[in-house]
């Protein structure tokens, strides 16, 4: 459609900016948890768990309070920073391993306090913000065994909350009058400059695990894991047209729930060198409702509903010896989408025709395919343990795309039906010091991740657009963390 057409993007560039400015956004409620949004993304999710072996040397128990600074995305344009997204972690963890008569025992706990934030004041964009979220987070595992039978089960909670301001530098302008008369100008009376916005997240996790042995190596495990998302964002702005019914304060409410269910059948062992082959199933479901609060009978009751689902599975490895492990594998996810979208009521045409436009946007097909394969070692040299990872991961991201607006007073559109074909690569590098001396131990760890990719399609879709003669740079993708330890 045309209109759906004034959207930019390169058909072959560095996937930095799409990759880490969308996803990351759309994680940012998961503060302290980005990265493993990332790979959740590319159908490799975790279930937090505790193995048998683990709970056979479980080590010395201990506390650590750990500090940390996340670089997660930068954008520069002729060498000035116009866009930044950062995050502050300070976390607590406690790790404590006893035994009862003849079961052991394990606890573990941690508790965040996170800070993400956003600005792009100076960006050149028609909107611009400046906002920090407020993270907490806690997470507990327990886990049991009994000779060499092992269960367990965990609880996370995630709390998010941020009250900002987005500020409209620019709205749209079409060449077309019908669209600027009856659309585009009507606009900037309807929703003003302002934007006041609250953003309030809930994320709640539980997970259980067991396993059995198989023979006197190998453990057939089968964990769970169910999270319920619960999102609630609130636009409040000031309509200044001339529609008594529909001028001052307007308030927009987006609740978005979701619910995620993932299932992990694993062939485990603490000897030899397979450590670990599993096939984990995934199924996500998310749907919103936008409500529009209308002041008068006049205006919309909704300004969208819809959803966006996903299933599918991953196979995943560990080989091992005590310097070094290979890991490695294989996932395919399905998407299903049914989305709709509108504005609400513009003015009216001669008094009592309302102006109010819509689009619907479906996935005809919908598929990701990623593989997978790391190498890891970790030694001791004095009283100085090391870890070092690298990780590299491909998806292929393979949507088609129909949708089409439903336009008043004679605008004209085209319908949308095109593919979009994403191939992405990510590395991921890791590394870790940690240096002990008697009960106390200090850390540093250090992440990595560089995205690239290039589109697959010839479709005219486009998200992004450079212009000529200027320079622009992408930085992010680091975490930086410092832990100090106590050990009993």
């Amino acid at each position: 459609m045309r209109l759906i057409h004034q959207f930019f993007v390169g058909k072959s560039h560095y996937l930095f900016p799409t990759f880490f400015l969308t996803v990351s956004l759309s994680n940012l409620a998961f503060a302290s948890h980005w990265q493993a949004s990332l790979y959740n993304l590319l159908a490799f999710p975790k279930i937090p768990t505790v193995t048998f072996a683990k709970l056979n040397s479980p080590g010395l128990p201990f506390i650590k309070a750990r500090i940390g600074y996340d670089d997660i995305y930068r954008k520069k344009v002729d060498q000035q920073t116009t866009l930044t997204i950062s995050e502050q972690t300070n976390t607590l963890q406690l790790n404590l391993p006893f035994r009862l008569r003849q079961t052991s025992h394990l606890i573990k706990a941690e508790a965040a306090r996170n800070f993400s934030n956003f600005d792009n004041l100076s960006d050149q964009t028609s909107l611009v913000s400046h906002c920090q979220i407020d993270n907490t987070y806690f997470s507990t595992l327990w886990a049991m065994a009994y000779e060499r039978i092992h269960f367990g089960g965990g609880l996370e909670y995630n709390w998010n909350s941020a009250p900002f301001l987005i500020n409209i530098i620019s709205f749209p302008h079409s060449e077309d009058e019908l669209t600027n008369k009856y659309f585009f100008d009507l606009l900037e009376p309807t929703f003003g400059e302002e934007l006041t916005n609250t953003l309030h997240v809930n994320q709640i996790g539980y997970s259980l695990w067991t396993s059995l042995p198989l023979n006197s190596n190998y453990h057939l495990g089968l964990a769970i894991r169910a999270t319920d998302f619960d999102f609630h964002w609130r636009i409040r702005y000031i309509n200044t047209g001339q529609e008594a019914t529909l001028a001052g304060q307007r308030q927009i409410d987006l609740p978005i729930n979701g619910l995620n269910h993932y299932y992990r059948l694993a062939l485990s062992s603490d000897q030899g060198l397979v450590r670990d082959i599993s096939v984990t199933f995934l199924r996500n479901d998310f749907d919103y409702f936008i409500d529009n609060n209308p002041p008068d009978f006049t205006d919309l009751d909704s300004l969208g509903q819809g959803y966006i689902d996903r299933e599918g599975y991953a196979i995943q490895f560990t080989l091992g010896e005590k310097l070094f492990e290979i890991s490695g594998g294989l996932s395919y996810a399905n998407y299903e989408s049914d989305i709709f979208l509108s504005t609400p009521v513009l003015g009216f045409q001669l008094g009592i025709l309302p102006i109010f436009h819509s689009a619907e946007l479906n996935f005809s097909y919908g598929h990701s395919f990623s593989q997978q394969i790391g190498f890891g070692t970790n030694f001791n040299w004095q009283n100085i343990n090391f870890h070092a990872k690298a990780l590299y991961s491909h998806t292929l991201f393979d949507f088609w795309l129909e949708g089409k607006a439903k336009l008043m007073m004679g605008i004209k559109s085209d319908p949308l039906d095109y593919p979009y074909k994403y191939s992405l690569h990510l590395f991921d590098l890791n590394a870790e010091a940690e240096w002990r001396r008697g009960p106390l131990g200090i850390a540093y760890t250090f992440q990595q991740l560089i995205p690239s990719g290039r589109r697959m399609d010839d479709s005219p879709i486009r998200l992004s657009k450079k212009v000529p003669g200027v320079d622009y740079t992408y930085r992010g993708g680091q975490q930086h963390r410092i832990n100090l330890a106590y050990y009993f």
